[in-house]
């Protein structure tokens, strides 16, 4: 591979140098574990790591004012409901608490 690498700053070099030896592999058909392994490591998800993030229904919104209004905090509402703090605080920051 033929290439301009006038300009180009060190880290851009390496990168490029890198890029150019797997290329070089790949076109030959060399493969070494490391890659093989990756490829392994790609399956499908079955049970996300972290819950989905869905917005709160309507009525877990007026829950969530309701339980604010009446003195509750946000954590123990996020702990409550599920949801972030920031997710509590952004749906009942108009309530008065």
């Amino acid at each position: 591979m033929v290439a301009q690498l006038v300009g180009l700053e060190p880290n851009e070099l390496l990168r490029f140098k890198r890029l150019e030896a797997v290329w070089d592999q790949a076109r030959r058909g060399v493969c070494d574990n490391r890659t093989a392994r990756r490829e392994q490591d790609f399956d499908v998800v079955t049970e996300p790591s972290r819950p989905p993030r869905t917005p709160p229904t309507p009525e877990e919104v007026d829950a969530m004012r309701t339980a604010k209004a009446s003195g509750e905090s946000v954590r123990s509402i996020a702990e409550r409901f599920g949801k972030h703090r920031s997710t509590v605080w952004r749906y009942t920051k108009g309530s008065a608490s």
